[in-house]
């Protein structure tokens, strides 16, 4: 059976659109970014501490979560969770909303260091009760956003 090229670029269309935007991962409660850093304006480093010097934002520890909640917000039950968990010595297990490739190095540490502000690649977070993949962090993405700031672009930027 002979596929016709509307058909297949429809089919290369569609896949395209359903990886650029992808379901959010089942969290182990819900977390609110629009209440911590939309209500609450807590700026983004606050939380994922290794932006600045490392490739990874990195997702914050029961320690950090529980500095504030020990304080705030004590009487939501999942709240109550989080500074139970930690009390216990256990840890809540996040799942990753951002991936890239293995084959790709990327660092938050030099995006922050050139001034970008974390809603260039991860979208409006404080206005997410969950937070979604906002781009597809593809190569073209990747490289349309070096190009329009003048960043390099040769192959060994990213790919070690």
């Amino acid at each position: 059976m002979r596929r016709s090229p509307l058909v297949a670029a429809l089919v290369i269309a569609l896949t395209g659109a359903a990886c650029a935007n992808p379901a959010p991962p089942r969290q182990p409660i819900p977390f609110s970014h629009r209440i911590h850093a939309g209500v609450n304006k807590i700026g983004c480093q606050m939380c994922h501490a290794y932006a600045a010097h490392s490739p990874v934002a990195g997702i914050p520890s029961m320690a950090r979560c529980f500095g504030c909640h020990k304080f705030v917000a004590r009487d939501n039950k999942y709240v109550q969770l989080v500074v139970q968990t930690y009390l216990k010595g256990k840890v809540l297990a996040w799942n990753r909303v951002y991936r890239v490739p293995d084959h790709v190095f990327f660092t938050h540490e030099r995006h922050i260091a050139a001034g970008l502000r974390c809603q260039t690649c991860h979208g409006e977070v404080e206005a997410m009760d969950v937070v979604r993949q906002a781009s597809p962090l593809t190569m073209g993405w990747c490289v349309d956003c070096h190009r329009q700031r003048k960043a390099p672009t040769d192959c060994l930027t990213c790919h070690k």
